[in-house]
């Protein structure tokens, strides 16, 4: 019900239109209703003139009201009906016509505002959202999920209210023309309330099966796309091709389950109405030979009864599509009620300009809140120093990096900056002190411009070719077909490896932050080009506090200080030569990276 209600309130955001819509789908009922009531003259003043008709008490109709309003005598009668039944099937039409369109339009413009608030949801979560939900559900949800309700929303929701209008019409006509044979007509009718309650039950758990296989679908297809070059150097084609067929047959299966449910609901409202028209039948003739009513008022009657079939029909379709759309409404609101962990706390405050200094104070940190990544990490990085962070993969050196962007909160201890808790500042001030270069290369399918100077639109031209320059990308950049408006492809793939990473340290520093962390920066890098690096980022740390994650240690020997990290903890820290000295892991490591080397100092 919950789900119902969250959908209906996005119907009543556009409530001008809805209501608009509401009064056409009046209309529409009305002249459903008319519709209904011309029968009656149609066979009395047309079909049987002159025949023996038994003698019946006065009733009142709708269509009596409309002949004095335009002024058709009895006689004038048979020779209007055809007009006023275009008029009246043309009226039917063009209501039906308006309210359809501006209730598309009311569920088109609630979804597109469902799926910017979702994106927006994704776009503030934290990166343990992301460790939770496989990006290629995430897009499901986005997709897949928003789509069914978007139909259940632009046509079934209305239509299940339009039908609904009419089928009320309808009923009003049945009783209205004689309610003891409406009533004989709806003995059975109560005991398909039962059956159709099932369904929608049924319906509603076994769409939301089938949206969860299709979203492990999606996930396997971002998967194998983003991974291609690894399943084709290990020729697993056939493996990943296996994996597909298998994701594909289990969706198969429930949605053919869900096909069985949904099928089976038109046929048991076919049968109710054979039943009912039969009932209808039987009663109707003794009515009639009674002189309760006339042949035309049970005509009336009968066509009320089989187009009343047609509306319960389309609810219980729309209801099928509805109960889809609440299964896709759930896994959606799945999502929003994820807060995100890593928010600004409510007595947030900007984080003034800083000098850069860095400070763990007795930090414990754990990804699953079971085995600690960080145990007691203390260190202090002085504003405007280079500081190095050496150690085995997994030691949890990337860790201390997440910590220091709080993409991360520690479970134990603080971080701060020039002694502001970081969990104390605004989020957007944090970041907008720091600027990251990671190990792996985020770009964009944009230029080469939009990828320097990301989200800045009215930034000096200049200013972002320097940052190109410093980064050694300038060169390069100028070769290229359109230079600095060239696309550069999904994740810069018509660069190499080495140009992305000195387009990604260029966006790093247009942002010109107070506090730079390199996370092996220049892996990706062929010695040259390492070399052009180094040398433009050795200029460019002496005014701002870095940290810098290194596997090649050669690159950071004239690093302040080194921090030498091993299962969550710091075991030496130092100078490149005092930490050569010691004897320790840092040595160990130095040497396995140059065992030719006579000498460890320089």
């Amino acid at each position: 019900m919950k789900e119902i209600s969250g959908m209906i309130r996005l119907l009543f955001s556009e409530k001008k239109r809805l209501f608009l819509s509401f009064f056409f789908m009046l209309f529409v009922a009305f002249f459903t209703y008319v519709f209904v009531d011309m029968v009656q003259p149609i066979m009395d003043e047309m079909f049987l003139q002159g025949a023996s008709i038994p003698e019946i008490p006065e009733k009142k109709r709708l269509m009596d009201a409309i002949f004095n309003l335009l002024n058709i005598t009895k006689e004038q009668i048979a020779a209007s009906l055809p007009f006023v039944l275009v008029i009246v099937i043309f009226g039917k039409g063009f209501f039906t016509f308006l309210s359809s369109y501006f209730m598309k339009s009311i569920g088109m413009k609630a979804v597109m505002n469902l799926r910017n608030d979702l994106f927006g949801s994704f776009i503030y979560q934290s990166a343990e959202f992301y460790d939770k939900y496989p990006t290629g559900k995430l897009m499901q949800r986005l997709t897949n999920d928003v789509d069914k309700i978007q139909e259940a929303l632009s046509g079934s929701m209305g239509e299940f209210i339009r039908e609904f209008f009419i089928l009320i019409a309808l009923l009003i006509s049945l009783f209205l023309k004689d309610w003891k044979l409406a009533l004989a007509s709806f003995v059975i009718a109560p005991l398909g309330v039962i059956p159709l309650l099932f369904f929608s039950v049924q319906l509603k758990k076994r769409g939301l099966k089938n949206q969860m296989r299709m979203a492990d679908i999606y996930n396997l297809l971002h998967e194998t796309i983003t991974g291609n070059k690894i399943v084709q150097a290990f020729s697993m084609e056939k493996f990943e091709i296996g994996k597909f067929v298998h994701s594909t047959l289990n969706y198969f299966k429930t949605s053919l389950k869900l096909a069985l449910v949904g099928s089976m609901s038109s046929p048991f409202m076919e049968l109710m109405g054979g039943i009912l028209g039969a009932i209808i039948l039987l009663v109707g003739t003794n009515r009639i030979a009674q002189g309760h009513m006339s042949p035309g008022d049970f005509g009336s009657f009968m066509v009320a009864i089989f187009l009343i079939y047609t509306p319960i029909k389309r609810i219980s379709r729309a209801n099928n599509i509805i109960q889809q759309g609440v299964a896709g409404y759930e896994r959606v609101l799945e999502v929003f009620r994820e807060k995100p962990r890593i928010a600004n706390a409510p007595d947030a405050f900007s984080l003034p300009d800083v000098k850069g200094e860095i400070t763990f104070d007795k930090v414990w940190f754990s990804y699953t809140g079971k085995r600690s990544v960080l145990k007691n990490i203390s260190f202090v990085v002085k504003p405007t120093k280079l500081v190095a962070l050496v150690g085995l993969s997994g030691a949890g050196k990337t860790t201390i990096i997440n910590l220091i962007c709080r993409f991360y909160d520690p479970d134990r201890g603080q971080v701060l900056i020039d002694g502001h808790n970081l969990c104390k500042v605004t989020l957007e001030s944090l970041r907008s002190k720091i600027g990251l270069v990671t190990q792996e290369l985020i770009l964009f399918n944009d230029t080469v411009w939009n990828n320097i100077a990301y989200g800045i639109t009215d930034i000096p031209r200049e200013k972002v070719i320097n940052c190109a320059r410093a980064a050694k990308a300038h060169d390069f950049i100028m070769e290229l077909p359109q230079q600095y408006d060239t696309v550069i492809g999904e994740k810069g793939c018509f660069l190499s490896s080495g140009q992305r990473q000195r387009l990604s340290i260029a966006r790093a520093l247009l942002k010109d932050p107070p506090i730079l962390i390199l996370d092996e920066a220049t892996s990706a890098l062929d010695s040259e080009s390492e070399r052009l690096i180094q040398s433009a980022l050795s200029h460019l740390m002496k005014y701002r506090t870095s940290v810098v994650i290194a596997h090649r240690l050669s690159t950071i020997r004239k690093a302040n200080t080194i921090l030498v990290v091993d299962q969550g903890k710091i075991v030496e820290s130092g100078s490149h030569n005092e930490l050569c000295k010691k004897g320790g892991l840092y040595q160990k490591l130095y040497e396995l990276q140059f065992p030719k080397s006579g000498d460890l100092f320089e």
